[in-house]
């Protein structure tokens, strides 16, 4: 396996820690393997559009203008504050200190695309993790691996995201998921949903953050340049904050660090290894996203999560009730209204041999889908 080259391709959001986390934490685990490793590809053709816009060629070039590249990353830097700026920059500092990121391939199709990707020599594409199959704002072309061989095609922890597909993309999903070499979904109901779909089976497969070994990420937990006394709860909220945030802290006496809130400006900034420091070095994690359960489960930090109140969001639940009925933490789940404490998470050990038995269970199964896809060469 040394010395073969593999492509991930995944949402390139450089504003949203779980999404940057998940790709180092897969880049990392197969570089463990002895993989060249690749980022940041994004394909977009004639066909891609077309399907996807009904239009032509010419709104490709439309829908890039306010785009532009920053060190091989495609970003847009409209209608952004100054902090969010400031984030997104150092984001990109962090992104480009540990992996190497490809440029956009805006092309007219995929034999171009092919002819642009030669040079790169990469034996195998993985689509994943984060919610790269989510049919309300992804799952593009590009993302099923559309632009290569069916034999190059697989994804990791693919999250659909979603509790179903919509009647009109269900024909879509059917043919991309169809042609995939090898899949594995983060989700129960993203399996089941490819079931339906294509009578085949996905691999459930835990987030790659969950797999990647915690002195890994205490490699490059770094902390911020802030004074930070004693106890304090750590929120990381995308959606609304519940009222039952602040009276849990009012109730434990404890102050709260808040990770993305617009009125904390040094902590709105804070780049994904100082995030990882705050979630390491809190009494309590309190949240609505996924990859903060992720890393409160990866750290053994006592939380509780919250379904997410987001306007004109879908629902997304189902990706942390699938994670924490794995790891018998069902009780974190909480109400918004009001938080009922719950006895000290006892069980981490336990915890921790499932999730190395996972991690050589499930990238057991991505290279033997690799191998396969060699035979007779």
């Amino acid at each position: 396996m040394n010395n073969r080259t593999v492509a991930i391709v995944t949402i390139d959001d450089y504003i949203n820690y779980g999404n940057r986390l998940q790709n180092y934490a897969l880049t990392k685990l197969l570089q463990n393997e002895g993989f060249k490793v690749f980022n940041g590809i994004r394909v977009f053709t004639k066909e891609d559009w077309v399907i996807r816009t009904n239009g032509t060629i010419q709104k490709i070039r439309n829908w890039l203008t306010p785009y532009r590249v920053v060190r091989g990353s495609l970003y847009s830097p409209q209608e952004k504050s100054g902090l969010k700026k400031e984030r997104e920059q150092r984001f990109l500092d962090f992104v480009h200190s540990y992996t190497t990121i490809l440029e956009p391939i805006v092309c007219v199709n995929h034999f171009n695309a092919n002819k642009v990707l030669k040079k790169y020599a990469i034996d195998y594409f993985i689509v994943g993790s984060d919610q790269v199959w989510n049919p309300y704002y992804e799952a593009m072309e590009y993302e099923f691996l559309t632009f290569t061989t069916k034999e190059k095609r697989l994804s990791f922890a693919a999250s659909i995201g979603a509790d179903s597909i919509p009647e009109g993309a269900k024909r879509y999903f059917k043919k991309n998921l169809s042609k995939m070499k090898y899949i594995s979904v983060r989700e129960e109901r993203a399996a089941e949903i490819v079931k339906e779909l294509t009578g085949r089976d996905a691999d459930v497969t835990l987030d790659p953050t969950l797999l990647l070994d915690k002195a890994d990420w205490e490699h490059i937990t770094k902390k911020p340049e802030l004074d930070i006394e004693g106890r304090y709860i750590c929120t990381y909220f995308l959606g609304e904050v519940p009222e039952s945030v602040n009276a849990f802290a009012k109730e434990k006496g404890l102050c709260i660090y808040a990770l993305n809130s617009l009125d904390c400006p040094k902590l709105y900034t804070l780049d994904p290894a100082e995030f990882l420091y705050m979630i390491q070095n809190a009494s309590y994690v309190l949240t609505d996203s996924f990859h903060a359960v992720a890393f409160s489960i990866a750290f053994h930090k006592e939380f509780y999560v919250f379904e997410r109140k987001q306007e004109g969001v879908s629902s997304m639940f189902s990706r942390i009730e699938t994670i924490t009925k794995r790891f018998g933490l069902g009780n974190r789940i909480q109400s918004r209204d009001r938080i009922i404490e719950q006895e000290p998470i006892s069980n981490w050990s336990k915890i921790e041999d499932e999730l190395v038995a996972e991690k050589k269970r499930s990238m057991g199964k991505l290279l033997e889908a690799m191998v396969s896809g060699i035979r007779g060469k």
